[in-house]
């Protein structure tokens, strides 16, 4: 059986490239969420960080719940963002 070197390439290109993304959660410290509506505004902010597949805001406990690709975004980059909507925001807690 003779393999043509398009096939074989492509096999090479598939097993080179990762199958899944690199993906981290992170529990950021967000204090400045005081009402009903600053959970929507956070989760806004870091989910429009590309490379954000996820984010759970909860202002009771004033915290968000960030899963990203590490491969594309960093938690400092998720930070930026959620601090340019007014929201700082600092990592307490981070798992792989």
């Amino acid at each position: 059986m003779k393999i043509s070197s398009p096939a074989f390439a492509l096999v090479g290109f598939m097993l080179a490239t990762p199958m899944w993304a690199a993906e981290q959660t992170v529990t950021f410290d967000v204090p400045g969420m005081y009402c009903a509506s600053c959970p929507f505004i956070v989760e806004s902010a870091m989910g429009g960080v590309e490379g954000v597949i996820s984010v759970t805001a909860d202002s009771n406990a004033r915290t968000a719940l960030v899963v990203f690709d590490d491969d594309i975004t960093s938690a400092d980059d998720i930070a930026d963002a959620s601090a340019s909507a007014g929201y700082d925001a600092a990592v307490i807690e981070a798992e792989s």
